[in-house]
């Protein structure tokens, strides 16, 4: 089963639904790797170590607005700028997470290598969030 990953915030416009950037990898990894963190207590932990927390906001179908955890775009990239060092750097933290995103990796590239690439999609995709308006956003995953 696929899934579909987008920046999201109250208000945003079917053309902006449309006219994102994407993953270079796909959204499926990255979507994935949603659900599968929401099984392991102990990535939260470790996002939350380091400075990477803003990363476990997200939306889903059949949730309200108002039950979302909302963070700013800057937040979501400085969360994923954060993790992203902690990867390359190969920290006790980021090993779990990369442990779970690889529950599902079907890439011939490192885990660690199209972990990275994800990351820095979800720094683009902040930035032009940022570029159309957006002061709240989150990342909504449908499968």
């Amino acid at each position: 089963m696929g899934a579909s990953v987008n920046a999201y915030w109250p208000g945003i416009g079917e053309e902006q639904l449309e006219s994102q950037p994407g993953f270079y990898n796909d959204d499926k990894a990255w979507g994935d790797w949603m659900a599968e963190r929401e099984e392991v207590p102990a990535v939260a932990d470790a996002l939350g170590r380091l400075g990477a927390g803003a990363l476990l906001s997200y939306k889903t179908d059949g949730m309200e607005d108002d039950e979302v955890d909302w963070v700013s775009p800057a937040q979501l990239r400085e969360a994923a700028e954060r993790l992203r060092e902690a990867v390359r750097a190969g920290s006790p933290e980021a090993s779990v997470i990369l442990e779970t995103y690889a529950r599902n990796h079907k890439s011939p590239d490192p885990v660690a290598e199209d972990f990275v690439r994800d990351l820095e999609d979800i720094v683009a995709l902040t930035r032009w969030a940022e570029a159309e308006g957006a002061t709240r956003m989150t990342l909504e995953v449908n499968w």
